[in-house]
């Protein structure tokens, strides 16, 4: 192969591969025009997968890594500001019924009988890779589900969740960082009193460990949180420039 048809393959190759970014890109805001919600700061990843993109509600500062499929017919998907999910995550907002006459071949597609229920994501909320949420999983704010996890069920707040089905194992923060968090994230209408702190420690975390730390950051680190809260406009509500 000669140097000039080498260049031409190159040249193809170079506007195919741009050609399909381009094509990306049209259909993701295509997509992002017909969520219910999608709010500032809001980040979709590609490939996305979404049945019913105006079931789906993505708050401010929300962020589904690519490759996520939302397998929604009349549920909805909401996730709440600060919260993230990983690569491969999956929602799944209905269950099938068995009918009597009708085969899953039908059945599925045709939704006869089906049971649908909310998935619901609340505030800060960080969600592993390969995770599934299925019809009527609740997580709790500031909760982290481990990767390959599956999700049916009431998560409390600031629960540490992993397995099949999810089981907790540990906080992540402890009362009083949870309370230094919040003054951080949210006005003073919004964050968990120590009261309701305490019981919820007595309900689900006896004996268990958090696993978060205190924010002491290296000038490499800092610089680098610096960094992307000026890419994506991120602002702090109550100090702009406070970490």
């Amino acid at each position: 192969m000669d140097k000039i048809t080498k260049l031409l393959i190159k040249a193809v190759n170079h506007l195919l591969y741009k050609s399909k970014l381009l094509n990306n890109y049209i259909k993701l805001k295509s997509l992002e025009q017909r969520l219910g919600e999608k709010g500032e700061g809001a980040y979709i990843g590609f490939p996305s997968i979404i049945n019913n993109p105006s079931s789906v509600y993505l708050h401010p500062f929300t962020r589904l890594q690519g490759h996520h499929k939302i397998l929604n017919h009349t549920g909805r998907f909401i996730m709440k500001k600060y919260s993230g999910a990983s690569l491969n995550f999956t929602v799944v907002t209905g269950n099938h019924t068995p009918t009597v006459g009708i085969p899953h071949y039908l059945l599925a597609p045709s939704h006869v009988n089906d049971k649908e229920m909310d998935v619901i994501v609340e505030e800060d909320v960080w969600i592993g890779a390969n995770v599934t949420l299925l019809a009527g999983a609740h997580i709790g704010r500031g909760a982290i589900i481990g990767a390959c996890s599956l999700i049916n069920k009431y998560i409390p707040p600031y629960a540490i969740v992993v397995g099949i089905p999810g089981r907790i194992i540990g906080t992540t923060f402890t009362i009083n960082q949870i309370i230094e968090h919040e003054k951080k994230l949210y006005p003073i209408t919004e964050r968990y009193s120590y009261e309701y702190l305490s019981n919820l420690f007595k309900e689900y975390f006896e004996n268990k460990k958090a696993i978060g730390m205190d924010t002491i950051l290296n000038k490499e680190d800092y610089d680098n949180l610096q960094n992307f809260i000026k890419e994506t406009k991120f602002v702090y509500p109550n100090n702009p420039q406070s970490l």
